[in-house]
């Protein structure tokens, strides 16, 4: 009896909310690893597949890593805005269903690629689906559960899209490897398109799961006059909930950016410096999957029953953020699990409690609006961080550098400088902002 009612807040509609989430983050997942080769591919840098190349030069498509991740948040930074304004406006149901249409479409031009061009026009459209989907799901989800139910639920959305780490990359591994082994002579560009078939299939799953979501049009006469009672109430925001907001539009802004460093730095490190088997890359992924569900469900259920956020989200960026400074300088597969795990433990905590305290601190009204203006932040940062990221591997890598003893390469100097950045953001964190005590 006490389970059932620690989890009423389970409904048809949360539920569905959870499996979209899972299926379309499987999907996604399932070409994680191959993605980085897709490019390497279509750039020409490889003709067989990864496994028998003798050597792969992953830095001189750093450029096109960063144009790549550049275009999908370039898409998404501004449209997390406007759609999430129109989800309060119209409803959260439309906007998801058409942001999962746009990424199904998205996925199936995947397998009809043939260039570098056409693969930056597919990730910016996906770019537009992202900004369409996951700020107003995290808005409908919120807005469908009680104030101290939402650790647990936001816990669990978040649990579900790493759950969908741990098995998407294995999965798309698995059919890769399938194709690979069963032929005499793989096609690369057959082996690569495997895992795109199960990202095909996994969109059009969370499409049609989509239709099932309740409408919640909120109340007003019109789009316009509706538009201006949302901004009016947004301008009324004053207090600490304005600081807090404003403090984590603006650390989201930072983290943006150097998330943008690391995802082009990380995947050239760990093919030029660690491994360059695709399997590696569904092993981290896959692993990070498990303790990111573990930490997370933990978290939203302890916040919830004290009743607090803020501790956890503090604790786990003085855990998270640190370890960026000792990540270049692994060597090998087995420690860089491990210190991916510590990341990932930390990332699961606070990704989870830190939706469910911006919830917390707004209205349903507003609560699209302030979480699409919270992604055009963060993914604005992302923009400045992948292209940057993608320049300075271009330039750093192959050369060394010393510090107090210490000789690096120069693939260390943007996990350096995420690392400062995210101790920083951490101090602006603590200080500015609170969260909702009544």
């Amino acid at each position: 009896m006490r389970l059932r009612r620690s989890l009423s807040f389970l409904t048809r509609d949360v539920l569905t909310l959870f499996l979209i989430s899972f299926v379309v983050n499987l999907g996604f997942s399932c070409i994680s690893p191959i993605f980085p080769f897709y490019v390497l591919a279509l750039k020409g840098l490889i003709h067989k597949v990864p496994e028998l190349e003798l050597t792969i030069h992953a830095e001189q498509a750093s450029i096109e890593f960063g144009v790549l991740m550049a275009s999908f948040m370039l898409t998404r930074a501004p449209m997390a805005a406007v759609s999430g304004h129109l989800s309060d406006m119209l409803g959260r149901r439309k906007v998801i269903i058409l942001g999962l249409l746009i990424y199904s479409l998205a996925a199936v031009a995947y397998l009809f690629c043939t260039s570098i061009v056409h693969l930056i026009a597919i990730r910016a459209s996906q770019g537009v689906a992202s900004a369409m989907v996951w700020p107003v799901a995290e808005a409908l989800l919120s807005d469908l559960v009680k104030r101290f139910e939402r650790g647990r639920a936001m816990s669990i959305y978040v649990s579900l899209m790493n759950f969908a780490n741990i098995f998407g990359p294995s999965l798309g591994t698995v059919a890769y490897k399938l194709y690979v082994s069963s032929v005499d002579n793989p096609d690369l560009f057959t082996a690569l398109r495997m895992p795109i078939i199960l990202l095909a299939a996994t969109s059009f799953i969370g499409l049609a799961a989509s239709l099932r979501l309740p409408e919640t049009k909120a109340a007003g006469t019109s789009g316009g006059r509706r538009s201006g009672e949302i901004r009016a109430t947004m301008h009324a925001l004053k207090g600490k909930v304005k600081r807090s907001l404003n403090t984590i539009y603006f650390n989201g802004a930072i983290n943006g950016f150097s998330m943008g460093i690391i995802q082009t730095a990380f995947i050239i490190f760990v093919i030029n410096e660690v491994s360059k088997d695709p399997s590696t890359m569904g092993l981290l992924f896959s692993v990070s999957g498990i303790v990111s569900i573990l930490s997370s469900i933990t978290a939203g259920h302890i916040s919830d029953k004290l009743r607090e956020r803020k501790t956890s989200i503090l604790l786990s960026y003085l855990v998270s953020r640190p370890l960026l400074f000792f990540a270049p300088f692994v060597k090998d597969v087995g420690t860089l699990l491990l210190l991916f795990s510590l990341w990932s433990l930390a990332f699961g905590i606070s990704m989870p409690l830190m939706r469910a305290l911006q919830a917390d601190l707004i209205s349903s009204e507003i609560r699209g609006t302030v979480f699409g203006f919270q992604q055009t932040f963060f993914n604005s940062g992302m923009v400045v961080g992948a292209l940057s990221g993608g320049y300075l591997c271009g330039i750093l890598t192959g050369k060394r550098f010393s510090f107090l003893g210490l000789t690096f390469s120069g693939l260390a100097i943007p996990f350096f400088i995420a690392a400062g950045l995210g101790v920083f953001t951490t101090i602006l964190f603590g200080l500015y902002v609170s969260e909702r005590t009544e």
